[in-house]
């Protein structure tokens, strides 16, 4: 019987190297899922109470396939490099029945191969982990995301052997200059005279480039509010940015039901930049945060997000012909800057 579906996200921890002043490790985990079928367009980790032996899940040596662990967005602003990272995968039934073929289905990290998902017993769950090489590492810290290959039924042909995964977690471990993890985020906003458009990150490291970036064009203008590490609150969620090349601007959600019909209806316009901070949905009141509000514009091709009521009430008062109001879009923290 197949265990309930994992919890898909980041979840981040500091592990403080023992002996070591201002100096850590911040260990980044993403667990991806049957929730994350439809970004590739096609069924690999399987649902929760499908039947575990069929197609498409049940997948053969003709079916070969692979994914994208993407931390993009998610490297934390302290970090050094990557001292290590380990790749989990959880497969059902890669059982030998048959001495004279085996069942053995190899697995690459960007064309590198990391070893075979290990044996279960008959029509059984079985995790396998693989170090990645520090060829694959210093890959994984330039482009931020590895590429993961299966090749199933890989020595011997044409012999049925089959396999099911449930999910990949990746889990990479950040060497950091001792700032660690911060219970809060920043969340930063940047305006583009010659766009017309805002841009936010939490991303120090990005924040700091774009302002010594100065041909870029990006002003920045401070710390819009406070967000949140990866599942560091109880019901908070990613928020998703998506930039488009043929508006020439961003678009942000917390709605992962958009967000999946943004990847799978209009991927030719907006591409997928992947989470940009956690906050709560909009459902979600936690004490001390605040509402940010979202507005769309279908004649400038544009979305708008601000935290003051007072500037929510005047666009919907005067601007309602080019605006239109969409609600909150999530709760995050207000900024409160040092006296």
């Amino acid at each position: 019987m197949m265990k309930a579906a994992y919890a898909l996200g980041w979840i981040a921890c500091i592990m403080l190297l023992a002996g070591t002043a201002n100096a850590g490790v911040t260990a980044i985990r993403q667990t991806l899922d049957y929730t994350h079928n439809a970004k590739w367009g096609e069924p690999w980790f399987i649902p929760p109470g499908v039947v575990t032996d069929h197609s498409p899940y049940h997948r053969g040596m003709w079916e070969d396939w692979g994914w994208t662990h993407d931390v993009r967005g998610r490297v934390p602003g302290d970090a050094k490099g990557i001292l290590s990272a380990t790749l989990t995968i959880n497969a059902w039934d890669v059982a030998d029945l048959r001495p004279d073929a085996p069942e053995i289905h190899m697995i690459y990290a960007n064309g590198i191969e990391l070893g075979r998902l290990e044996q279960t017993p008959p029509r059984a769950w079985g995790i396998t982990q693989f170090e990645l090489p520090q060829e694959v590492l210093d890959q994984l810290w330039d482009d931020r995301q590895v590429y993961i290959f299966m090749n199933i039924d890989s020595v011997v042909d044409m012999v049925g052997q089959r396999v099911t995964l449930e999910y990949s977690t990746l889990t990479v471990n950040y060497s950091v200059t001792g700032k660690g993890t911060p219970s809060r985020l920043s969340v930063h906003r940047f305006w583009s005279e010659a766009l017309s458009t805002y841009f936010y990150t939490a991303n120090e490291t990005e924040k700091e480039n774009l302002i010594k970036d100065t041909a870029g064009g990006w002003v920045y203008q401070g710390v819009e509010y406070r967000a949140l590490p990866a599942e560091f609150e109880p019901d908070s969620a990613p928020v998703y940015c998506f930039w488009s090349d043929v508006f020439k601007t961003h678009l942000y959600t917390i709605d992962p039901a958009m967000r999946d019909t943004i990847n799978e209806k209009f991927s030719s316009v907006w591409t997928d930049r992947g989470e940009a901070f956690w906050a709560f949905p909009p459902d979600v009141e936690v004490t001390g945060t605040i509402p940010v509000y979202r507005f769309r514009s279908d004649s400038i091709r544009r979305y708008f997000y601000t935290l003051n009521e007072a500037q929510r009430d005047q666009i919907i008062l005067d601007h309602s012909d080019v605006w239109t109001y969409e609600g909150i879009a999530w709760h995050a923290y207000p900024y409160q800057p040092a006296p």
